[in-house]
């Protein structure tokens, strides 16, 4: 990817008041408790996958890392073959790489899901009690080059990018397609659940909103096709299929910047995406129907930001920025206009300018709270040390910083001429049964407490308590 910096910036538009009490009226999410023992799961082991992207026939797979809960570091625990191939993207250029959610695991912890873009299927994983891997299957993606998928309870929604890219205009028509997701893990196609997007434009995210209602469809454009740098609004039916919001797909107006990675605050009805070739941030909000506007840029210091996660708590945004290989943050104390508070240029080695480089890819954010990780992708085969996985450690006030040096990607792993991709995060509990409990995924679309019979662990308490008690107080 090579963006350049524009000196022209996107208009403001009017703020859309959102369908909730006023921001003056409103508490603010606690403090971020991310760095002290007393977080939940502080003690916890984690699993950190991610997906090789191999373009050879057959060789993509996931590698898995297991994060130590002191200190952040990631130790490899293996590698698990999809059965399915990677998208090969050299000389590299923006289209192929540019998804987000390549790989997500089920809110139960018991499934990793993983694309294969250049075998258009779907490969599905059972997670073991210690975070390995065993391969379930591999899935007709019903469409050309998955890139994204988003988990709406037992229903799978999967990108397909189509074939758009810089310098081709493309020929192949993306779509959303829905899956159910059995009892083993298995998928099966949703009959009629397709939803098309114009040829020319590449669909790059499924994110589906935290109370599983809406589904958020970005698809980006590298040559004005009507219909690229939007967003796009789907209710999600009871089985599954989609349909669109009323007001269709919001955008930041007629030259909208090239829109890439969105996610979404953990209470408000707010969506934040990069704007890749303005160095922005650009916010939306949506309504109660899933009606979806476009509110206002916010200014990024770093170039090309592409891929965003919030904190669970929701007041601090984290945004990837693709071309200056950095993470910036932005306080959301006031969520509809992000303050920046910080650039961080990620370590490792970085390659030189005008030569091979390494450049920021997508980020995750720990359950605990306490660590962001970070894929870095190089930009050309010559320098495949620019292939990394990082961990950033989060202060109380949210800042990042990386103590660590980067994971760097043996070639045996990750090839020269791959790029890998996706971030997933599953919690192991410290437990003698050793089940996985699976965490925040990207910025919180997962529920970090489901357990393993799907109730929620924190409604479980309640209910002991409840049964605990000795009597009552009156209903209210």
């Amino acid at each position: 990817m090579t963006w350049m910096r524009s000196a022209s910036q996107t208009s403001r538009s009017k703020r859309t008041l959102l369908n909730v009490q006023s921001l003056d009226e409103r508490a603010m999410p606690a403090a971020l408790n991310s760095c002290g023992p007393c977080a939940p799961g502080a003690n916890d082991t984690a699993i950190v996958y991610t997906e090789t992207n191999n373009p050879q026939d057959g060789l993509n797979a996931v590698l898995a890392f297991r994060r130590d809960a002191a200190t952040g570091d990631l130790t490899r625990l293996g590698s698990y073959a999809t059965g399915g191939t990677g998208q090969i993207n050299v000389p590299k250029i923006v289209g192929p790489d540019d998804g987000d959610q390549e790989v997500q695991a089920s809110a139960d912890g018991k499934f990793v899901y993983a694309v294969n873009e250049g075998s258009d299927n779907i490969s599905a994983f059972r997670i073991l009690g210690k975070g390995s891997l065993q391969l379930i299957g591999t899935f007709s993606s019903g469409g050309d080059q998955p890139d994204s998928i988003g988990l709406a309870g037992n229903i799978l929604y999967v990108a397909n990018r189509g074939d758009a890219s810089q310098g081709h205009p493309g020929t192949t028509t993306p779509n959303v397609t829905a899956f159910n997701i059995n009892r083993d893990g298995t998928i099966t196609l949703i009959p009629g659940s397709a939803v098309n997007f114009p040829v020319g434009t590449f669909v790059t995210q499924t994110l589906v909103s935290p109370d599983k209602r809406f589904l958020f469809v970005e698809a980006a454009t590298l040559a004005g096709v009507p219909g690229g740098n939007t967003v796009s609004t789907f209710r999600i039916h009871p089985d599954g299929t989609l349909t669109a919001a009323p007001g269709g797909p919001a955008s930041a107006g007629d030259k909208a910047p090239v829109l890439l990675g969105a996610a979404s605050h953990p209470t408000l009805n707010i969506i934040y995406t990069g704007f890749a070739s303005s160095s922005q941030v650009g916010v939306f909000s949506y309504d109660e129907t899933g009606g979806t506007n476009y509110v206002a840029p916010v200014a990024d210091t770093g170039a090309a930001p592409c891929w965003c996660v919030v904190s669970k708590d929701g007041r601090t945004l984290y945004v990837s920025n693709t071309a200056t290989d950095s993470v910036t943050v932005f306080s959301l104390a006031d969520p509809l206009n992000p303050v920046q508070i910080q650039e961080l240029p990620l370590g490792g080695p970085r390659g030189t300018a005008g030569g091979p480089r390494t450049n920021s890819f997508e980020i995750a954010l720990d359950p605990t709270g306490r660590y962001l990780f970070a894929i870095t992708q190089s930009t050309d085969p010559a320098f495949p040390q620019g292939n990394q996985l990082h961990t950033l450690r989060i202060a109380r006030d949210g800042t990042v910083s990386e103590p660590l040096a980067p994971v760097i990607f043996s070639p045996a792993d990750v090839p020269a001429n791959a790029h890998a991709q996706g971030l997933a995060i599953v919690q192991i509990q410290n437990t003698s049964s050793g089940h996985a409990q699976v965490g925040p995924i990207f910025g919180g679309l997962s529920d970090p407490s489901i357990g393993d019979d799907g109730t929620p662990t924190r409604l479980k308490d309640v209910i002991r308590s409840f049964r605990g008690a000795r009597r009552f107080g009156p209903r209210h």
